[in-house]
């Protein structure tokens, strides 16, 4: 079974996309999503607890997790952005090396793609500051968190970590660009166009 030729050319083009996509997350956007997955963590922080006392800051690329009712010479745990939302790199490329990419469509299911990846790596950021509360600060996470609560927290931020940090973005832009996914993955998948004969009546 031959490989068709549109996989070839995406497979040809993947690595410049993937090149153009770096120097894109790192020129451009870094320092935005720094700034928007964190100040939508600290929205979804603040939704489950009472009273709402977390802010959070990004700073130097990574998020600083303030407590109101904590005292003032309390140390500041921080927590690295780049690793939150790096998996950026891979939606786009992935998208840059399609064909028709900046086609109407195909922007649109970008911007859908990428708002889904958006809310896992908030959720990914949320979870990294549960585990900071329910493990990470001694006799208060043991006083003020169930066991429960631990293991919940610890494995969703595992798995938000690891296979669901680099899996989601070729999740969501196979469910969203599955139509041009199943045409790269169809041999000899050119459509074949029926061919007028010079003098000939056309049928």
């Amino acid at each position: 079974m031959g490989r068709s030729p549109v996989a070839g050319a995406f497979l040809k083009r993947l690595p410049l996309a993937l090149a153009i996509a770096i120097l894109v997350w790192w020129l451009a956007l870094r320092p935005v999503l720094d700034t928007t997955v964190t100040g939508l963590a600290e929205i979804l922080t603040r939704s489950f607890e009472y009273p709402r006392v977390t802010r959070l800051e990004a700073v130097d690329h990574r998020a600083r997790v303030f407590r109101s009712d904590f005292r003032s010479d309390s140390s500041i745990p921080t927590i690295p952005l780049t690793e939150v939302h790096f998996n950026t790199i891979v939606l786009l490329a992935l998208f840059l090396a399609l064909p028709k990419r900046f086609s109407r469509k195909n922007l649109e299911r970008l911007v859908m793609a990428w708002f889904l990846l958006y809310l896992s790596q908030t959720l990914n950021l949320f979870l990294h500051v549960k585990c900071i509360y329910a493990l990470g600060l001694g006799e208060w996470s043991q006083q003020t968190y169930s066991n429960f609560s631990r293991n919940f927290y610890g494995f969703w931020r595992y798995f938000t970590d690891l296979p669901g940090r680099f899996s989601f973005p070729f999740v969501f832009w196979l469910g969203f660009f599955w139509e041009p996914v199943l045409g790269m993955l169809t041999p000899d998948s050119t459509p074949v166009q029926a061919v007028k004969k010079p003098g000939g009546k056309r049928p």
